[in-house]
């Protein structure tokens, strides 16, 4: 009986030396569940993102950084860059007699102005739109060609010119246009060649921003001319509509190929968008013709609603002051990048990690501290358009092993408040998703973060949802199921021993 005894208490020995063996070394890891969160900034400028640079998962250390990125997207520019140049293509009538020059410099100077007060790294140039020599005039209903009028010439590529390339000088770029068509020519305007000149004179690595002030059909295009000529199987108004097909498909296009430029479009619409047009006898002068070219406007252009390329605004119920203010101003600060001042960012904490963490800022971040809450206050200044400032951290959990902790989802902070100015104005953004770890002693597979339609991580953009990849009961850790079997097959081996120990009592 001692020998079976000794045996039963041998075999105790071993498996729970086995077991516990199996236990001590099933060790809890920390992994992390999700990496990073962002959310868009007010006005579509840029982002805020909170993401898990780097982990320890035996020490519980969780290195933290989060980038206010002030960048604004553009669906009609793949490439950002740090200088910006817009040119304006600008009539060279205006400097005529009638012309309206003194309208068009005080929208020109009040844009430049308002343009570099927000940005210093623009630069604005001039277009001449020109085209083919205009000398005629109505005299008694007729319409009397001149000797320089060149009506029976096609136009060229070479019809317009850059009065000014860009600058930053304000009185520069006024006295150009001033100085402009010093002749006082009138033209066939030719907006083929200008979108083309124009598409050819940015520089390199540069945003590219241009603004039409002519919103008519042009009278010629490149191998076009002003005048039409009728058989005798024709209708002049059959030939004029065919004339208008041709510039209206040549102009366009070359307004479509800025796209393929990066080239940002802006067209200004005059209170008048009517077209009608009055066509003469060359040889007699006389009236043949009335005509409306309005649907050639819209097929050119599009509508205020629906442009061909770029975006449009018109002076139809706005005075030229609202527009440059509320409407084209503004579109050119979006694609410019507008500085952001005054950011400060607020991180706060939950209890989890106040009570079981340690929290230690870098050495990069001089302007951030540690509030007695345990929240972090970074003054990350001014940020440039186009640029980026970050906030870097160290989370350290005292205890890896602390049984309170396993299998939870730990989230790496409660919310980010960033406040900022932007023209002046205050704004408060608020990043409420946040990343994540988990310690457990079983392998954790990663959230995926949601995207957006644009592929962007949504962030606080949306309801926080449910992830499927982590069971919603708490994952068994190592060693309870080794416990589960030492305990049972203990139980069986005294159950036989004690049946044995009895027979052998009964025996005697």
């Amino acid at each position: 009986m001692k020998r079976i005894v000794r045996i039963f208490i041998f075999m105790l020995i071993f498996i729970y030396a086995f077991v516990f063996s199996t236990v001590s070394a099933a060790t809890p890891k920390m992994q992390v569940v999700k990496k990073i969160a962002s959310t868009n900034l007010k006005d579509g400028y840029g982002k805020i993102t909170k993401e898990i640079t780097s982990s320890n998962e035996t020490t519980g250390e969780i290195n933290i950084k989060v980038t206010i990125d002030n960048t604004k997207k553009s669906s009609e520019q793949e490439k950002r860059y740090e200088n910006t140049e817009i040119f304006l293509i600008v009539p060279e009538e205006i400097v005529c007699e009638n012309g309206n020059l003194n309208e068009y410099t005080s929208y020109i100077e009040t844009l430049t102005k308002k343009i570099l007060e927000r940005n210093s790294k623009v630069k604005i140039g001039v277009i001449g739109l020109q085209g083919r020599l205009s000398d005629s005039k109505i005299v008694d209903g007729k319409r009397i060609k001149g000797e320089k009028d060149e009506g029976d010439k096609v136009g060229t590529e070479n019809d317009s010119e850059v009065v000014i390339s860009p600058t930053d000088n304000v009185e520069s770029l006024i006295s150009a246009i001033k100085n402009m068509n010093g002749e006082k020519k009138r033209y066939y305007y030719n907006l083929e060649a200008a979108l083309k000149i124009a598409a050819n004179s940015y520089s390199d690595n540069v945003n590219k921003i241009l603004i039409s002030l002519y919103d008519n059909v042009p009278k010629i295009a490149v191998g076009v001319k002003s005048e039409v000529t009728v058989s005798q199987y024709q209708t002049t108004e059959e030939v004029v509509i065919a004339k208008h097909e041709k510039i209206v498909k040549q102009t366009k296009s070359a307004m479509l190929a800025l796209k393929d430029k990066n080239i940002s479009f802006i067209l200004l619409r005059p209170a008048d968008t009517s077209f009608d047009q009055k066509w003469y006898k060359v040889d007699t002068g006389e009236l043949v013709l009335e005509f409306d070219g309005s649907p050639y406007v819209k097929d050119l252009y599009g509508t205020l609603e629906n442009p061909t390329y770029g975006k449009m605004y018109s002076l139809s119920n706005d005075t030229l002051e609202t527009v440059i203010t509320e409407n084209i101003y503004e579109d050119i600060i979006e694609e410019v990048g507008t500085e952001i001042t005054d950011v400060v960012v607020k991180d706060y904490f939950l209890d989890i990690i106040k009570d079981n963490a340690t929290i230690t800022l870098s050495s990069n971040n001089k302007d951030a501290v540690i509030n007695e809450d345990k929240s972090i206050t970074a003054n990350l200044g001014n940020i440039e358009g186009n640029s980026k400032k970050t906030l870097e951290y160290t989370i350290k959990l005292n205890d890896i092993n602390d049984p309170n902790l396993l299998d939870k989802e730990i989230l790496t902070n409660e919310k980010i408040e960033v406040t900022y100015k932007e023209n002046q104005q205050e704004k408060k953004v608020l990043l409420e998703d946040s990343p994540s770890v988990k310690i457990s002693a079983e392998e954790v597979k990663p959230s995926a973060s949601p995207k957006n339609d644009n592929g962007d991580d949504k962030g606080s953009d949306t309801k926080k949802e449910v992830d499927n990849t982590v069971s919603p009961e708490k994952l068994p850790y190592a060693g309870k199921n080794e416990v589960i079997i030492m305990i049972v097959f203990t139980a069986g081996i005294g159950i036989i021993f004690w049946t044995k120990l009895i027979k052998i009592r009964d025996v005697k």
